[in-house]
């Protein structure tokens, strides 16, 4: 009897660190995503409203948009163009779409303005019927002066999804939002079409 228990419970130990592993990329996938072309598993939306552009000169909102390899591939990119060896952390193998927000900074009669990026959710359509928040979050901090010493700091906004809560969001298509939010205020709502779910290679996912 005592040996049936541990048995089982030595199977329970083995099949919760299958859990935890499946969690991250496998090695083989780690090399792979480091050894593919610069940029796969990349995709830019940029806002494309009409009056965007005069309203946003010295930068365009937009979303750059990960997948869990992609963002490794991105990684490893920017380590070789300094000619830094790059080793993931166990944060960086995470089975996890990482979103980089931006938003809109232009110049003033009054100094440069610009949006901070506080909060980004994932939903399933514009009236938001399932919100998917982000796991983990950080700013990346940004200024702007311009030609009189005027300044303005904002920021930009990292945002990783766990694959799994991505997949609640996404329609029959595959299709999901990105909403930026800063403050209480929504600034913007991307839709992730078919189109940017081929560039990240996730239409067979």
């Amino acid at each position: 009897m005592f040996t049936s228990i541990r048995i089982l419970f030595c199977g329970a130990l083995l099949s919760v660190a299958g859990i935890a592993q499946s969690d991250h990329l496998s090695a083989d996938e780690i090399r792979a995503a480091t050894a593919a072309k610069s940029g796969t598993g990349t995709v830019y939306i940029q806002d494309a409203g009409f009056a965007t552009p005069s309203l946003c000169q010295a930068q365009m909102p937009g979303e750059f948009i990960y997948t869990p390899e992609g963002r490794l591939n991105s990684l490893s990119a920017g380590a070789r163009k300094q000619f830094l060896p790059f080793q993931p952390s166990e944060a960086d193998t995470l089975r996890s779409m990482t979103i980089i927000s931006q938003g809109c900074a232009s110049g003033t009669a009054a100094g440069p303005v610009c949006d901070s990026i506080t909060r980004v959710v994932l939903l399933s359509d514009p009236h938001g019927t399932l919100v998917v928040e982000s796991t983990d979050s950080r700013p990346l901090s940004q200024a702007w002066q311009n030609g009189f010493g005027a300044r303005a700091a904002c920021s930009s906004l990292v945002s990783k999804f766990p694959m799994d809560r991505v997949r609640t969001v996404q329609n029959k298509n595959g299709e999901f939002i990105v909403a930026t939010f800063s403050g209480t205020q929504l600034l913007k709502l991307y839709t992730v079409k078919a189109k940017h779910l081929k560039s990240l290679d996730m239409l067979s996912r």
